[in-house]
């Protein structure tokens, strides 16, 4: 019996002692993973909880829904700060807080390193070791999985831009081209009241026109808009008056494809336009639209298709 006594307070001593011995006093979480994208990008969609909505899923797989806590599993995830390429995020579960964070390291131009830590008290006792223990192996397996999500977002450039945004170049050489001063933005009638005069001029010089129109509005120190507008011929023509010739060298493009009215234009060319500072690439000239839709005959802006250029460096 005394034995057998002994036997048992020696298991549980060398137990009290494995416990104090293989869990610390701080118990620190670590997870590192490495996404297919620039760190610009992935800062921008991590800064955001906004942009969050657009990554976060659940244990279930199932969307965010919009202005309700981050979840995941039974603990809540807060975007608590933010600084160059690091986010703190707070953890709540149950009655544990923890203060973590989530930093990024670029390793190339299209490749970045995220590593997410935060640290866990272990407490004093060993049941409390035990059971925040467990807790931590919890929350290390939510922060995997939810990393896993964000890296499957942000690694397809069509997540981070909202448009897939691939190189091109033009066959339209030759244009004829006009530029306007408006007070305000200028509306789509008058954007194609403005390439009346274009229309008329080739016509009168027995010319073609070769493709969709273009135009370009960029607003100036004034807070007036300046509107450029071209039409692409089969050949030089010559310019009078307010219209001019211009010829464009083929050359190296980024375009994307939009489908939507102004407000949704605007916001793909600020998507191309970070596109274009995330990879490095110099801008050579203005960008413009191509209006591939006939505006004035289709009044549904859901169904105008616009392509947009911005002509890069190789």
């Amino acid at each position: 019996m005394k034995k057998w006594f002994a036997g048992i307070l020696v298991v549980f001593i060398l137990t009290i002692i494995c416990i104090y011995l293989f869990i610390p006093s701080k118990i620190v979480l670590s997870k590192i993973t490495i996404t297919h994208s620039t760190i610009s990008a992935a800062s921008r969609i991590l800064s955001s909880e906004e942009n969050w909505d657009k990554w976060w899923r659940n244990s279930d797989g199932l969307r965010h829904t919009k202005n309700t806590p981050f979840t995941f599993s039974e603990a809540e995830f807060k975007l608590d700060h933010r600084s160059a390429n690091v986010a703190g995020i707070r953890i709540l579960s149950g009655k544990l807080m923890l203060n973590s964070i989530l930093s990024l390291i670029s390793f190339a131009t299209d490749s970045t390193g995220a590593v997410w830590q935060c640290e866990l008290p272990a407490g004093n006792s060993p049941l409390s070791r035990l059971a925040n223990y467990k807790k931590a192996l919890e929350i290390k397996n939510d922060m995997t999985l939810i990393l896993d999500n964000f890296n499957a977002f942000i690694s397809d450039p069509k997540n981070v831009y909202g448009v897939s945004i691939f190189r091109g170049s033009t066959k339209d050489t030759f244009l004829l081209s006009a530029k306007y001063r408006n007070p305000v933005y200028p509306s789509t009638a008058e954007i194609y009241r403005y390439l009346i005069p274009l229309r008329k001029s080739i016509a009168s010089q027995h010319a073609e026109i070769t493709g969709y129109p273009m135009v370009n509005v960029s607003r100036q120190d004034d807070n007036s808009y300046e509107v450029q507008v071209a039409i692409p011929t089969n050949r030089l023509l010559q310019g009078k008056d307010s219209l001019f010739v211009r010829r464009m060298v083929p050359g190296n493009f980024m375009v994307c494809e939009v489908q939507g009215g102004e407000y949704t234009i605007r916001e793909e060319l600020k998507q191309l336009e970070y596109y274009i500072n995330d990879y490095g690439k110099t801008v050579m000239a203005i960008a413009f639209q191509s209006l591939v839709t006939d505006r004035m005959n289709e009044p549904d802006t859901s169904k105008w298709v616009t392509l947009l250029y911005v002509p890069v460096r190789r």
